[in-house]
């Protein structure tokens, strides 16, 4: 029996409820799986890397959906050229929590990678969700679990880190901290801690300094994607890779006896309170990933399963 459909010009099937997120499956297919508690619809557009208008709008038909998961299995894509986003059909009624608005395109809360952002301080980017590969080789890596009280910490932000140092060639990259590994070495660390390397927007206001010069998000505290590294931070972001240079430098760390940390803020995110835009969380579930106060008005996020996980050693 042939259980595939064409719908919004792609072939497709039900798909499977975990993991969430975009996954590419052994029969080629690319699982989509999202879980809109509140929604009335869902509508998953897809996108060749770059191109303004999405080749595909797909309805994910109703009987795809188990409880509150939207999932959809759609064949013959290219992975490592879509890009994709949600949009959602559902009550605008902030007082209760409810802001869906299907005129905004979402990114998914489990995208490991998000495109639009690969280049520091570029304006006017469109932000969708990339699919990656999970075939980085990490030659069994693992933790090293070195005792906390023999840990010897270095803190740092990977860019501001990496652009100040002489010694640095790949300024401002994952890259280039492993080019600082001798300089860990010789001061006697043996753990460096990360300021946020998740996905944030650095252009995410628009102040200026006193000399009219415009003022970026130089911390990154403001996470738009837990999931995704911030691909500005990759000497290789514009070629969608800055995941394997992620893992590529926390290999390299390990391999010297250097053990990482990942400084992760989980109250609050690139979306702000109710005055900020939606990108994300606010758009697809907001009474399920944010505390609301007596108005309806959202104060921190607060399912950390759901938005993140939870996780510091790498």
């Amino acid at each position: 029996m042939n259980w595939t459909l064409q719908l919004g010009g792609v072939k497709c099937c039900i798909g499977h409820v975990l993991p969430f997120g975009a996954t590419i499956m052994q029969n080629g297919g690319i699982n989509f799986s999202i879980n809109p508690a509140d929604a009335e619809g869902c509508e998953l557009q897809l996108y060749n890397a770059g191109d303004a208008e999405p080749f595909a709008r797909v309805q994910i038909p109703e009987k795809f959906r188990i409880g509150n998961n939207y999932s959809i299995l759609i064949f013959d894509l290219d992975a490592e050229n879509v890009e994709y986003t949600y949009t959602f059909n559902g009550v605008m009624d902030p007082a209760s929590g409810l802001r869906f608005d299907p005129n905004i395109n979402l990114l998914d809360p489990y995208a490991k990678l998000i495109s639009g952002l690969d280049t520091w301080g570029e304006e006017n980017r469109p932000l969708r969700c990339r699919i990656i590969r999970e075939d980085f080789y990490w030659e069994g890596d693992r933790p090293l679990e070195l005792p906390l009280e023999d840990l010897i910490i270095y803190e740092m932000r990977v860019r501001g880190f990496t652009k100040e140092s002489p010694d640095c060639k790949r300024k401002g990259t994952y890259a280039g901290v492993i080019e600082m590994i001798p300089y860990f070495k010789k001061l006697g660390v043996n753990c460096v801690e990360l300021l946020p390397i998740f996905e944030f927007d650095e252009l995410d206001n628009k102040a200026l300094s006193d000399k009219g010069e415009r003022l970026f998000n130089f911390w990154g505290y403001s996470t738009i994607s837990f999931f995704a590294p911030k691909s500005a931070y990759a000497a290789s972001g514009s070629l969608a890779m800055a995941v394997d240079e992620l893992k590529n430098m926390v290999k390299q760390l390990h391999k010297n006896g250097i053990e990482v940390i990942l400084d992760v803020v989980f109250n609050h995110t690139g979306e702000g309170n109710d005055k900020g835009p939606t990108i994300n969380y606010r758009g697809i579930d907001n009474r399920t990933y944010y505390h609301l106060d007596e108005k309806g008005i959202e104060t921190v996020i607060k399912n950390l399963y759901k938005a993140t996980g939870i996780y510091t050693y790498v």
